[in-house]
């Protein structure tokens, strides 16, 4: 925009420069017109920089769209890293937010206290991968498979993990608090004193899981394979167990269940249930 303004202010000049010197006339004294022009255009040249926006927004309104200009190579890593081999790759204590590693395989990445906000981690693949102390809100992991991956601290606030495989993942002290796990196997995971209130674990197979001292407010168990998962000191209150599998399941420990919670669940001999709290066998 500016060097378009300079280069018509250089023309203008040149012709008020030519019109001005008239062959023959040293007293020529009338006002050049094409140099009256030229003053009136250098007046706002001082602000072009200002006509920029002005003039995209004019553009915007009429339907006619500015080419977008070329980012360059790291931006473009940022917002797409899908469907590739990053084992072993290092984004620790990175900002990612909502960037995109779908499909992608990440055994033994680092993640480990990384922003990940937003993001989208959708089929991608890996084992051992370091999640410690990211942040993961609303992040997207469905159909992912992290098998011993740790997640320990890591915040997965209302992060949507349906159909995931998170076998033997930790979990301990970790933000899962309203996020889906519905479908995932979560078998022999660690949730340790993870906060989960409103989470969603329907239909998820958790045996041999342990949620030891967790917040489970609210949270829905329905349909849940929870054989031999161990809950003690897990806060269970207002928990949906309508469905869910305990055959071996140890809530000797659990605080603020119910019968009426259980009354719907199914448990065996080897359930170990709370003082006086009773469920049925089927």
């Amino acid at each position: 925009m500016k060097v378009i303004a300079l280069i018509i202010f250089a023309m203008v000049a040149v012709l008020s420069l030519v019109t001005t010197i008239t062959p023959g006339s040293k007293t020529y004294k009338q006002k050049n017109p094409v140099a009256e022009i030229g003053k009136e255009i250098a007046k706002p040249l001082s602000q072009v920089d200002g006509l920029g926006p002005e003039l995209s927004l004019a553009l915007e309104r009429s339907g006619v769209k500015l080419p977008s200009i070329n980012v360059g190579k790291s931006a473009k890593e940022k917002q797409g890293l899908s469907l590739q081999d990053l084992t072993g790759a290092v984004y620790s204590n990175m900002d990612l937010p909502r960037t995109t590693f779908a499909g992608s395989i990440l055994s033994n990445a680092q993640f480990n206290g990384a922003l990940l906000d937003g993001a989208s981690l959708e089929g991608a693949s890996g084992e051992r991968v370091n999640f410690n102390g990211a942040r993961m809100a609303k992040a997207n992991l469905n159909a992912s498979l992290f098998p011993s991956a740790d997640f320990s601290g890591a915040e997965l606030r209302e992060a949507k993990a349906r159909a995931g495989g998170f076998n033997s993942a930790k979990f301990v002290d970790s933000d899962l608090s309203f996020s889906s796990f519905a479908g995932a196997n979560l078998s022999k995971a660690d949730l340790r004193a993870a906060y989960s209130a409103g989470a969603s674990f329907v239909g998820t197979n958790a045996q041999g899981a342990i949620f030891d001292g967790a917040n489970l407010t609210g949270v829905r168990f329905n349909n849940a394979a929870l054989n031999n998962a161990s809950f003690a000191g897990a806060d269970m209150k207002a928990a949906d167990m309508t469905g869910a599998k305990l055959y071996g399941a140890d809530l000797s420990g659990a605080v603020n269940i119910t019968s009426e919670q259980l009354a719907t669940a199914c448990a065996d001999s080897d359930t170990k249930l709370p003082q006086g709290i009773t469920a049925p066998r089927c």
